[in-house]
């Protein structure tokens, strides 16, 4: 890594501590999708790690990621929900989360 204009420039592949990217950022940063916290990009936090609670990934062809997000809380009665197909929208729009 290499400081440019007072940022940290990573390379492909670099992996970079939680902290290191807190410090970066300047916020903390949630499990998951951190949509918008830069003027225009977001941060994804996932593992691929064996036994690793979602099926992320990023496809090895097109580079692109394949994020799982997150399940539907789980309640009495209701469903596995890992089973639960997630709505693209909800009452309050669209399901970024």
């Amino acid at each position: 890594m290499q400081k440019e204009s007072g940022r940290t420039a990573c390379a492909a592949n670099d992996i970079i501590s939680y902290a290191q990217l807190v410090a970066e950022e300047r916020i903390n940063l949630q499990k998951g999708m951190n949509f918008g916290i830069g003027k225009n990009y977001s941060v994804f936090l996932m593992s691929v790690r064996k036994g690793a609670p979602y099926a992320d990934e990023v496809d090895r062809k097109t580079g692109n990621l394949i994020y799982e997000g997150h399940d539907q809380p789980k309640t009495k009665g209701s469903p596995d929900p890992k089973t639960v197909d997630q709505p693209l929208t909800t009452p309050r729009g669209p399901n970024r989360i």
